[in-house]
C-alpha cells in the first residue's frame, strides 16, 4: 500500500496572509511541518511506499509552496473549494492507495498520530482518526476507495471547514494516543491568527533544529511549562464562532 501524507494549504487565508510561509526559526512553518514527516518517515518516502506533497488549490499565488517543499516533495493543483476532491484528485494522479491528510495550519501535527493512522490503513481500515491529542496535534486518514465513495455526488459544493461530514461515521476506526500529561483540554495548535504564528513561533525558536524530532509530549510539556498557550487565549473564542459560522454556511449551500 502506498501512502501519501497530503498537506492541505493554501495562500489565500485573510486573518493571516501568507500564513503557511512566515518563518520561525529561519524556515517556513510549512517547511518546518514538512521536515518533521521526513524525520519520521524518512525510509518509507525513500522506498517508495510513501509520498510527500502538498495539495493546494489552483490558483497563481499557491506557486509559491514550489520553493519550500523539501527535495523529493511535490506539490499538486486540485479544485479550489472542495478539499475532498482535491484529495481525491491528488490520489489518483500520484498513484497513491491511501492518504494521512495533514491540515497546513496543523504545523506541530503528531507524526506519532500519522503513523497511527498509516499502520491501521495498511491493516484494512478505511478511515482512521486519532483522539487524545491537543487539537492540531491528531491526524486522520483514508483509503483512496473510501475517498472516492464519499466524494461521489458531493463534487460540486464547498467543502474547506469541517467538511467531515460527508463520510460514513460507522466506518471510522477511533486510535486514542494518551500523552500522560495533566494537559488542559482547551490546547490549541492551529494557525489561524497573528497570535497563533506568535506561539508557533515560539515553540520552534525554543526546541531550534531539533523541533524535527521533537516528541508530542516534550512538545507539549514545553508549551505548559513556558505557558505559551496563554498567547493565543485571547483568539480561543473567535476561532470556534469563526468555524462553527463558516460550516454552517457550507452545509447551507450544501
Amino acid at each position: 500500500m502506498k501512502t501519501g501524507f497530503f498537506l492541505t494549504a493554501r495562500l489565500g487565508s485573510t486573518r493571516l496572509p501568507r500564513k503557511h510561509l512566515l518563518e520561525a526559526g529561519g524556515r517556513a512553518l510549512l517547511a518546518v511541518l514538512a521536515e518533521r514527516i521526513v524525520g519520521a518517515f524518512g525510509n518509507e518516502l525513500a522506498s517508495g511506499e510513501a509520498l510527500l506533497a502538498v495539495v493546494t488549490s489552483d490558483e497563481a499565488e499557491n506557486r509559491a509552496f514550489e520553493r519550500v517543499v523539501p527535495v523529493g516533495a511535490s506539490v499538486f493543483y486540485g479544485a479550489n473549494a472542495n478539499i475532498p476532491l482535491r484529495h481525491h484528485q491528488a490520489a489518483q494522479a500520484l498513484g497513491v492507495d491511501a492518504v494521512v491528510a495533514v491540515d497546513g495550519d496543523d504545523i506541530l501535527c503528531s507524526p506519532a498520530a500519522m503513523r497511527l493512522v498509516r499502520d491501521s490503513m495498511r491493516l484494512g481500515a478505511d478511515y482512521v482518526k486519532t483522539s487524545g491529542l491537543p487539537l492540531g496535534m491528531n491526524a486522520f486518514g483514508y483509503r483512496r476507495e473510501f475517498l472516492a465513495t464519499s466524494v461521489a455526488g458531493n463534487e460540486r459544493k464547498t467543502l474547506e471547514t469541517g467538511w467531515g461530514y460527508i463520510f460514513d461515521s460507522s466506518r471510522v476506526v477511533e486510535r486514542p494516543l494518551e500523552l500522560g500529561l495533566n494537559a488542559p483540554s482547551n490546547l490549541r495548535f492551529t494557525l489561524d491568527y497573528p497570535e497563533d504564528y506568535e506561539f508557533f513561533k515560539a515553540i520552534i525558536e525554543h526546541f531550534g533544529d531539533s523541533i524535527a524530532t521533537a516528541s508530542d509530549r516534550e512538545i507539549v510539556s514545553c508549551v505548559l511549562a513556558r505557558r505559551l498557550h496563554t498567547l493565543t487565549d485571547s483568539v480561543a473564542e473567535k476561532y470556534w464562532e469563526n468555524f462553527h459560522s463558516v460550516q454552517a454556511e457550507e452545509m447551507r449551500r450544501g
